[in-house]
């Protein structure tokens, strides 16, 4: 699959460059990575819902939230690592 970006900027592309170049990445990599990254996460629409569907008032395990949230932020990490190599 090939995707072809028109009209970037010479200071942006240089500045991804140097970036990929930092991340140890080839440019291709790391635009790929970032559209990656951009996609799993949900749209602000879809994160709105999400927050006000959650009713208020209701009981809060904060220990069992910040386990999940742990859980995701690992699983994230596990994935960017496999992506960067």
């Amino acid at each position: 699959m090939f995707i072809q970006v028109r009209n970037v900027e010479e200071e942006l592309r240089e500045a991804a460059k140097r970036r990929a170049a930092e991340l140890g990445v080839d440019l291709s990599t790391y635009v790929r990575n970032l559209i990656r990254r951009d996609v799993n996460q949900p749209s602000m629409a879809s994160w709105l819902e999400d927050v006000t569907a959650d009713p208020i008032g209701q009981p809060f395990n904060a220990a069992e939230a910040i386990t999940e949230a742990r859980a995701e932020r690992d699983e994230q990490i596990r994935r960017n690592l496999g992506d960067a190599g």
